[in-house]
């Protein structure tokens, strides 16, 4: 009896290990692509959940790219039918990365029937996202904005008041001590557009600002990194050719948001959310991602 225990002990651990199968999204597709599941076969159709145990057919002309496991995102562009379970070597991608990232946020938000509006929750997806502001003066400037990589487009520096002042100074500096302004001015918004202070700074340089109840003084210092247009288009282009082998317009636009605003290129990720929600206007996430966006951000 002791010999027979441990060998039902393994056979369980076996049979428990070969029950855990992949699962799988579509998360883009072109042409006549088709799924065939518990013997019915349907469309492809972007968002659908779909079994290690599925066939995923594939005819001339058509492509298929799945997210797996919530983590990894890979494409099926050769004509044929497949068996999805033949797929479990791409399913393996380091955790952390951007890559994973995404697809986690995709499947999350694809697949989540709880509280909360879709695509408000993007940044625990992120690896940046800001240290504790110490709120300082009765004025709170959000952690996302520690850093801000600007190349161009409007992009609202804002903050929040915990006082009933009317009244704000803002202040720009082109090194930390904060010494000698390079700009400044009073303002009964809370917030300034950057597009209203590019003039007094110059691309490839740092800067720093903060803001006040007029009158008194801040000194939590926010850096705005201003990126040349060539060194944009290099992280530009590493977006662009990181995604998987095939994605439409919209996803691919979708995606590179994500990426530059999680790099901290608010201004651009906005555009490119844009983008998206007008490629596709019919994917709720797109437009539900903006909405949350604009809001986050305090774009108006």
């Amino acid at each position: 009896m002791k010999k027979i225990v441990p060998c039902i002990i393994l056979m369980t651990m076996v049979l428990s290990s070969s029950s855990q199968e992949n699962n799988f999204m579509v998360y883009s597709f072109k042409g006549a692509a088709t799924i065939m599941e518990n013997n019915v076969e349907s469309k492809a159709k972007v968002g659908r959940i779909i079994s290690a145990a599925s066939t995923v057919k594939i005819p001339v002309g058509a492509i298929v790219t799945l997210i797996c496991n919530q983590n990894a995102l890979f494409t099926i562009r050769k004509a044929g039918t497949y068996k999805l379970i033949q797929f479990s070597d791409s399913c393996n991608i380091s955790t952390g990365s951007l890559s994973s990232n995404y697809a986690r946020y995709i499947w999350e938000q694809m697949t989540s029937h709880g509280e909360g509006t879709p695509g408000s929750n993007r940044k625990i997806f992120m690896n940046t996202i800001g240290a504790v502001s110490r709120s300082v003066n009765n004025i709170w400037i959000d952690p996302r904005l520690d850093t801000i990589n600007y190349v161009s487009g409007n992009f609202p520096l804002a903050w929040k008041s915990y006082s009933d002042a009317r009244e704000f100074d803002f202040v720009l500096y082109d090194n930390a001590d904060a010494l000698h302004p390079v700009y400044k001015t009073t303002t009964k918004e809370m917030q300034i557009p950057i597009t209203g202070i590019t003039k007094y700074m110059k691309e490839g340089n740092t800067y720093f600002w903060t803001s006040a109840v007029k009158g008194e003084n801040n000194d939590e210092l926010k850096v705005i990194n201003y990126i040349s247009q060539e060194d944009f288009k290099n992280v530009l282009n590493h977006l662009k050719t990181s995604g998987p082998a095939y994605e439409g317009e919209a996803e691919q636009a979708f995606r590179i948001a994500f990426g530059l605003e999680d790099a901290r290129y608010y201004s651009a990720a906005y555009q490119y959310y844009l983008k998206a929600s007008k490629l596709n206007p019919d994917v709720w996430l797109f437009r539900s991602t903006l909405m949350s966006f604009k809001k986050d951000y305090d774009i108006k």
